[in-house]
């Protein structure tokens, strides 16, 4: 435990008195009894007795309740008395329940509690931080900042007690850079205690950062000001004194080490009672020392066993570490993990972490032949990786907010890469399949989950019994945060942004998204059949996927680790007939190679391509090829190809890798490589379960489709954040649309009509959505990449020619297809697990299964010539893939070597489902086949039997 969790929690509750106080009156008008049992609460708080705390809260609630009634202000302050009593004894759920019902109740106040309501969200904030969900913390911690400062006018030290809880949230984020600005606006400001806060988040991010002086001086703040304003054997001393001992053992000081941990313990066990998390904190120290100390000794066979022996040792520290934390042992031995009482759920995984890592390391050290120890140990290795996963999981599960889960998966990836890595070697030394299909779970765990997860509350809330007018409620909150969030960022970047419109904006955005959690909470507690269904995605294994690919199809997934050290790549290849797990090394030519290869394709000065660009293009291409394709050439061959990309792969369009070098002391001749699609048809998916999550076989002879056209003027632009965007004329576009209506039918609104207005009107409505516009790409903020419809005059948000990725996010599509014939659509900021932040994504979240999206800036004409093709193959009946395939194939058929660089014809990919839209040519022609031979047959038997009556006669 830090200091803050202690410090935060006994201040809060020492105001509490004075809160009530200022509500009752005086102390004579309340009863006697009921204040005397709230003082006796935090008195019992304030000395670790949590339980007896909470029946003298509970007591003065109902004395309380009998005076004032369920429903009053005067019982919010003990609301809040047995809120912070729940999360201190990390019943983190309860916390919050009691932690609303003071707010509640705090509003019924004839005066607006300012100071009550900043208590209570600094409390909120500090349950979320529990409880991983960095983002909502964050939110109710500025939220407790805004009303002190724009309320409260609070005192500076005030301001600086509040900011440190903001400059945490940072450093958990690994945002260094952002915390310590922070720290340094408050650090002269900041009372004694919370200077040593500040000081010890200090040390945390210059050791974290490399810079050991600095953190080592921090350090020794803590202690000397913790000592100056506590005794030598304050508790508070304890917990400094192992910090500086862990950070020592970091640097390999590990007698100075020792001494540090000496000094803790002493100081600890000089106390009665003691907060598990210090307790655990101790533990975990000592495993740390034994786990970290070098053994002194030049024979390996000694070495081997006197470090396996210290590794076990540190183990057991470890193990002893999770108690005080109320973890239950028998997690340990099922895989259902009960994390309601757990007081820190991340010392828990941290401590599940390391002893995971010893397990592992002992593993290695006993990679011998029919070694059972070595089974043994990496056994052990993956159960308690997997038990660390699971615990991110059942964190993930409750956060709502789809932020918040994209940063928890990136912060946590480490450790499912951990868990494939060592179900790898587990696999390949016992060929049990159980290692590879634990080493898929994990691998689909981190990809792009936050749209498996939305897409999964989409299905709970369409197939239970929720009015719609609950529907609409969620519909309408969510648009206002889309159009708050949009004013916010656009009153941000404007060169003298006015505060108090930030403010506004940031109020109406934290109660918008306040109201969202309670109508979450409300449908989750009110409908059973919707938390049931919500809670119960359960995560297809491979088995699964083999079962359902069909019979010419087979499934490449990727899991590319970057290290400073060394790079891996894991490939799970599924097919009917077999399932693969394969490790391959790649070094720093690979990982050149993915950067070279897309930004030959990528970029604007194409026309201008040297030979030489062209030759390096075909070595990085062949690379790829050699890595990524040839190892698995017999599995794939005469086969449909689903990707499952990752990391820097997601940037790759497999059509254009090379499986044969050129000559390359000749100039290059693009339309005569030997490419991958000559070969194979490629289509794409964030991951195998939101692939088969989203796979629809509804399809329809009339196909509603729409497209969108705006034809922009020369030189008009559009303004978005304060930054003018060109709106270069697309004088394709109308001939592309008009192409395609000759194909299929198709709804077409171009020129002034392409409005979002006209968009948002009528998108819900169609099967095929085609989008051919300008698109503009946000790298710092994803959700405000936008699309430019035609400019029209409207104060309405909504309809203002702009569409961003967040308002597609609320949008209820029934397009199977969207097409998206723009630029840049399917790239964007890449982050870590979650894929690419597109455009195109904001379809998949909205619902739609199956996208035709752009890698880079599409050339107009050829993008024209490439869509009327597909659109002719899809009417054929063919898959979204193949058609796409052979549009291209087509494409680079019909021009030479100049317009066939990949920039002009390799920009689409397909992604998500790729099943067919339109009944084949083949099948009618298989009907009038069937039918003319049965009318054939049906003829012969007409003439046989007036034979037979001539014979007859």
């Amino acid at each position: 435990m830090t200091i803050l969790e202690k410090y935060k929690f006994i201040v809060i509750i020492a105001l509490l008195p004075l809160f009530c106080q200022g509500q009752n009156g005086s102390y004579y008008s309340d009863s006697i009894q009921a204040v005397n049992l709230y003082r006796k609460a935090i008195n019992l708080f304030e000395n670790e007795l949590y339980a007896q705390s909470l029946d003298s809260f509970y007591a003065s609630l109902n004395l309380r309740k009998q005076l004032f009634g369920s429903e009053n202000s005067k019982l919010a302050g003990t609301f809040l008395g047995i809120g912070i009593v729940y999360g201190r004894m990390g019943q983190f759920d309860l916390a919050l329940k009691n932690y609303k019902l003071a707010e509640s109740n705090y509003l019924l106040a004839k005066t607006y509690p300012f100071r009550s309501i900043v208590s209570l969200y600094n409390n909120i904030g500090i349950v979320y931080r529990f409880k991983l969900d960095y983002e909502k913390a964050l939110q109710y911690f500025e939220q407790a900042l805004s009303v002190s400062v724009k309320n409260l006018n609070a005192a500076k030290n005030e301001i600086a007690s509040i900011n440190y809880n903001i400059s945490e949230i940072y450093y958990l984020l690994n945002k260094y850079d952002k915390a310590i600005e922070i720290i340094n606006s408050n650090l002269n400001n900041a009372n004694p205690e919370d200077k040593i806060l500040y000081y010890e988040l200090l040390a945390f991010i210059y050791q974290l950062k490399g810079d050991i002086k600095k953190s080592r001086r921090f350090y020794e703040n803590v202690i000397d000001l913790t000592i100056n304003i506590n005794e030598k054997n304050h508790i508070s001393v304890a917990t400094a004194y192992l910090n500086y001992a862990n950070f020592l053992i970091s640097a390999d000081q590990f007698e100075d080490a020792g001494k540090m941990l000496y000094k803790a313990n002493q100081i600890i066990q000089s106390h009665k009672t003691v907060d598990g998390r210090i307790l655990s904190d101790l533990y975990r120290t000592e495993g740390l020392l034994l786990n970290n100390k070098p053994v002194a000794t030049q024979n390996l066979e000694i070495f081997r066993k006197q470090k396996s022996q210290n590794l076990l040792d540190a183990v057991s520290w470890f193990m002893k570490g999770l108690a005080p934390l109320n973890f239950n042992e028998n997690n340990l031995n099922n895989n259902t993990l009960e994390t309601e009482k757990i007081i820190s759920l991340i010392n828990c995984i941290t401590l599940l972490k390391l002893i995971a890592d010893n397990y592992y390391e002992l593993s290695r050290l006993e990679q011998i032949p029919n070694n059972t120890l070595f089974s043994k140990s990496i056994e052990q290795a993956i159960n308690y990786y997997q038990m660390v996963g699971t615990l991110i999981q059942k964190a993930r599960v409750e956060i709502s907010d789809d932020e918040s889960k994209i940063q928890l998966t990136s912060l946590e990836y480490n450790t499912f890469y951990k868990i494939i890595q060592v179900s790898h070697e587990a696999y390949s030394a016992s060929n049990d399949f159980k290692y590879l299909e634990m080493a898929f779970q994990n691998a689909e765990r981190v990809k792009s989950s936050s749209i498996f997860d939305k897409i999964s509350d989409q299905f709970a809330l369409e197939n239970s019994l929720i009015p719609d007018s609950l529907l609409y409620a969620e519909k309408k909150i969510n648009n206002t945060i889309t159009v708050f969030s949009e004013k916010l960022y656009e009153e941000e970047n404007k060169p003298d942004p006015d505060s108090s419109l930030i403010n506004e904006y940031n109020n109406e955005i934290f109660t918008a998204k306040r109201n969202r959690d309670e109508l979450n909470r409300f449908l989750e507690n009110e409908y059973k059949d919707y938390f049931d269904l919500k809670y119960s995605a359960s995560m297809l294994s491979a088995k699964q996927i083999q079962q359902k690919l069909r019979k010419d199809q087979t499934l490449i997934e990727y899991v590319l680790n970057e290290t400073d050290t060394v790079s891996e790549l894991y490939t799970f290849i599924i097919s009917p007939e077999n399932i693969g797990f394969h490790r391959q090394k790649v070094d720093e030519t690979f990982m050149r190679s993915i950067s070279a290869f897309f930004h030959f394709m990528s970029n604007k000065e194409y026309l201008f391509t040297k030979n030489e660009d062209s030759k390096n293009f075909c070595v990085a291409a062949n690379v790829l090829y050699s890595k990524l394709l040839l190892p698995f050439k017999m599995e794939i061959k005469n086969k449909n190809i689903v990707i499952v990309p990752d990391g820097k792969l997601s940037y790759v369009p497999f059509d254009a890798l090379l499986e044969n070098l050129p000559d390359t002391s000749k100039t290059v001749e693009f339309n005569r490589l030997n490419y991958a699609i000559l070969s194979y048809c490629f289509n794409y998916s964030n991951s195998a379960n939101l692939l088969f999550k989203q796979l629809t076989k509804d399809h329809k002879n009339k196909i509603r489709a729409l497209a969108f056209a705006p034809v922009y003027k020369e030189g008009e632009t559009i303004e978005i954040a304060q930054k003018k965007l060109s709106l270069l004329p697309l004088p394709g576009v109308e001939k592309e649309v008009k192409q395609i209506s000759k194909i299929i039918n198709i709804k077409i609104f171009k020129g002034e009509d392409a409005t979002e207005k006209n968009f948002r009107n009528n998108v819900e409505k169609y099967d095929i959505l085609h989008l051919s516009m300008h698109a503009f790409i946000n790298d710092s903020l994803p959700a405000f990449s936008s699309f430019a419809f035609s400019k029209n005059i409207s104060d309405d948000q909504l309809n203002d020619g702009i569409l961003n990725t967040a308002d597609i996010y609320n949008l209820k599509l029934n397009a199977k297809l969207t097409v998206l014939s723009a630029c840049n659509t399917g790239t964007g900021k890449l982050r870590k697990g979650e894929g690419i932040m597109s455009l195109a994504r904001g379809f998949l979240y909205a619902g739609c299964p199956a996208i035709l999206m752009s890698l880079w800036e599409v050339e107009d004409e050829s993008t024209t010539q490439i869509m009327t093709s597909f659109y002719k193959h899809l009417k054929k009946g063919k898959t979204k893939d193949e058609s796409l395939r052979l549009a291209k194939l087509e494409y680079l058929d019909s021009v030479g070597s100049r317009r066939a660089h990949p920039h002009y014809w390799l920009g689409f990919v397909s992604f998500g489902d790729n099943s067919s839209f339109f009944i084949s040519y083949d099948f009618y022609f298989f009907i009038l086949l069937i039918l003319a031979l049965l009318g054939i047959g049906i003829d012969q038997a007409v003439r046989i039997k007036k034979a037979r009556k001539k014979q007859a006669f």
